[in-house]
């Protein structure tokens, strides 16, 4: 099955302070320089775990563009691209803990012709990034409502600020591209709702706005919780791995790409909640795992090796 991802395809800087930064002042920090973007994020997580996948989302001719698309060509990630500008950044801030907080720099494609980049596709993840983006919204949900036949549609991120207005928009662009399927952070629920709680409440609240969608709230450690049609608020606690998180920027993308992977292929739709908590424990455990390795596409434990650049081999196919 061929799975298309709609989102960013970024570069990543990344700092670590040493310590509390001072206005005015230099603090030193380690700092470094990676792919990112929470479309390229989860395209490459679901190649490194067997899927084949196809990246639609904005690239520039530029320098920062000619890495990512070599780093898109060594995962075995088909790039469909859409015209930019520019490469587009994110500066993330990094905490004690692994925690970030983002200044993100981010491109509206020049080009929004999406005819064509989804044909072929048995799934189209979109980025949530990429749905609230007032410039190209109208263009991408033409195409969401138009991918092909059959084929499921999940959304996923795009840290919701907190303004009633955009939650709306962002609600009513999910429910008229017809999602299948919608992941959230609690943070992002939180503002798609207007409540502060924890997920099992905010799953339950998204899904009375949602009826036709299954809905996931995931809360790091503290696991995540689901509730969609005939599938009653139910969680699942987070797995417990060794070591501490030391970056959590990709922790999130790697939990979608793994519950898509998981969910991808099962003939029902809502999966059977047996199903879907197998799929959701997976995926918190990549989740965690990618928030104790540095860098949003940071490789883990059982995900398979970038190809030579003089070997090139398409992704295997699955299902």
């Amino acid at each position: 099955m061929l799975i298309a991802v709609v989102g960013d395809c970024l570069l990543d800087v990344v700092a670590h302070p040493s310590g509390p930064m001072r206005a005015g002042g230099d603090t030193p920090a380690r700092v470094r320089l990676g792919p990112g973007g929470q479309g390229a994020n989860v395209a490459v997580r679901l190649a490194r775990r067997g899927a084949s996948v196809r990246l639609v989302a904005p690239l520039a001719d530029d320098a920062g563009a000619r890495l990512l698309r070599d780093v898109l060509s060594r995962e075995a990630v088909d790039l469909a691209p859409l015209g930019a500008r520019r490469t587009g950044f994110v500066v993330a801030l990094l905490d004690e803990g692994g925690e970030r907080t983002m200044l993100s720099d981010r491109v509206t494609p020049d080009a929004t012709e999406f005819a064509g980049l989804l044909d072929g596709a048995g799934w189209v993840h979109c980025s949530g990034y990429a749905l609230r983006d007032e410039a190209g919204a109208p263009e991408l949900l033409d195409a969401l409502v138009a991918r092909p036949r059959g084929a499921r549609l999940s959304v996923a991120g795009g840290s919701m600020p907190p303004d009633p207005s955009l939650a709306a928009a962002f609600l009513d662009r999910v429910r008229a591209a017809g999602s299948d399927l919608l992941v959230a952070s609690r943070d992002e629920a939180a503002a798609l709702t207007g409540c502060a709680d924890d997920a099992l409440p905010l799953v339950r609240q998204l899904a009375e706005r949602l009826p036709s969608c299954l809905v996931l709230v995931t809360a790091g450690s503290d696991g995540s919780a689901a509730a969609g049609p005939g599938i009653a608020p139910f969680s699942v606690p987070a797995p417990q791995l060794s070591g501490t998180p030391v970056d959590t920027t990709g922790a999130g993308d790697a939990f979608t790409a793994a519950l898509i992977d998981e969910l991808a292929h099962l003939g029902m739709w809502p999966p059977p909640r047996p199903e879907l908590e197998r799929a959701m424990a997976a995926a918190s455990r990549l989740g965690a795992q990618v928030a104790r390795v540095e860098g949003a596409q940071g490789r883990v434990s059982g995900e398979s090796p970038p190809q030579l650049p003089d070997e090139p081999q398409p992704s295997p196919e699955r299902g």
